[in-house]
């Protein structure tokens, strides 16, 4: 997840790795994380069409929270449009290609120092926000 401060164009990255896929149950808790975590803050989340993000139990919590949390769905088949895609993009391509590794614990632990060394490059970020098409260069911060 990339998060975008609009007031301070500050950009972060969150991840989360799950050995099943993202389900219902794990976003619900990810979103009660993030309540946690930006306090006090208004949250717009930009989502794909996973279907966990679909499900009644999930629907109901943003329905809940809707005071703190707004979400935009992207249109079906537009990945273009997502900037998390840029992320997984550069994170295949840089550091996962042409790896052959012995097991899903060394696959994980490489992921995770992709991510976490993405999640600390701010350029990197911007970039993949504003590949999206969604945001200007004034939006995040670059006149």
């Amino acid at each position: 997840m990339i998060a975008l401060n609009a007031r301070s164009n500050r950009v972060s990255a969150l991840a989360w790795l799950t050995k099943r896929g993202m389900r219902k149950g794990k976003v619900v808790r990810i979103l009660s994380d993030l309540r946690k975590r930006y306090r006090g803050r208004h949250l717009v989340l930009l989502w794909d069409g996973l279907p966990a993000h679909k499900a009644n139990i999930v629907r109901l919590f943003v329905d809940e929270n809707a005071r703190w949390l707004s979400v935009i769905r992207f249109p079906s088949y537009a990945p273009e449009l997502n900037p998390q895609e840029y992320v997984w993009s550069g994170t295949k391509r840089a550091d996962l290609g042409n790896t052959c590794l012995d097991s899903l614990l060394q696959l994980r632990g490489k992921v995770y120092r992709s991510l976490k060394r993405r999640a600390r490059n701010p350029h990197f970020l911007r970039g993949c926000l504003k590949a999206s098409g969604l945001f200007t260069a004034r939006e995040l911060g670059e006149d």
